[in-house]
């Protein structure tokens, strides 16, 4: 099969398992790379690779000044509109450092020599006149925008490898028992307290999109 949109490849997992005799099977690996990184979106509640083109959300914003939407990688084809007559014709546009800033502000600051570190925006402030329509049953933000992060993190892409690893050793491992140690059962752990550790700067609360 062909991975989309995976957080590691079939040659970081060889290179994991030193297999340089390729004895794993790439359909193997890739269903397993595909598992995990889809649950790895579902365990931090966002996507962390870089859409190919600009889609739309839609959301229901609580505040008038704060508006908690998608992760949005870049800034470049980024429109952003209003509803406030209730009609869904979205004619209120709004212009970046006038009406509104993105946050966490910063975000795509230089790291370490010239490279940048990845990165996403998922908060739209408005700095200007302009306020979000409050409505308690009704979505009143549209914003277009490339969604996802501008690259794949390093504890992301790490926390794939150990995750696709997992599922690779449970096809050695009926009922999840790994083999037999001093004290009985040795059993593989559903929930990998490293993978958890690496993801859980990333994990974040369900957000008001449709």
């Amino acid at each position: 099969m062909t991975v989309t949109n995976g957080y590691t490849d079939v040659v970081e997992i060889r290179e994991h398992y030193a297999d340089s005799n390729n004895v794993l099977t790439a359909g193997i690996i890739e269903r397993a790379i595909e598992s995990a990184s889809r649950w790895i979106d579902r365990h931090c509640g966002r996507s962390f690779y870089l859409e190919t083109a600009t889609s739309v959300g839609v959301y229901r914003p609580d505040d008038p000044y704060v508006a908690w939407v998608d992760d949005i990688a870049t800034t470049t084809g980024l429109v952003v509109k209003t509803d406030p007559t209730g009609d869904y014709t979205w004619s209120q546009t709004w212009t970046i450092d006038v009406d509104f800033h993105l946050e966490p502000r910063n975000a795509s600051r230089v790291g370490t020599g010239t490279t940048v570190q990845p990165y996403a925006y998922w908060r739209i402030v408005a700095v200007g006149s302009k306020r979000f329509p409050v409505h308690q049953y009704r979505d009143t933000l549209q914003v277009t925008a490339k969604f996802g992060w501008s690259s794949v993190p390093d504890e992301v892409q790490q926390a794939c490898v150990l995750r696709t690893a997992s599922l690779i050793d449970r096809k050695n491992s009926p009922n999840g028992i790994a083999g037999f140690g001093e004290y009985g059962s040795v059993r593989i752990s559903r929930q990998d307290p490293d993978v958890l550790a690496l993801l859980h700067p990333y994990v974040r609360m369900n957000i008001g999109a449709v």
